[in-house]
């Protein structure tokens, strides 16, 4: 499926900043926090 064809869902979050930051800092700088963030949801996903 290519981008163009591919369905995204959009949304603001509201994540405490306490709680948004901790995760973050877990994320190498070589990721975006926006793919990392999918993977995550993909494993809560599969439990």
């Amino acid at each position: 499926m290519s981008k163009k064809e591919r369905k995204l869902k959009t949304f603001l979050l509201e994540i405490p900043e306490e709680i948004w930051e901790k995760w973050k800092n877990t994320i190498p700088r070589s990721i975006s926090l926006n793919k990392a963030l999918i993977e995550l949801l993909k494993m809560e996903g599969k439990k």
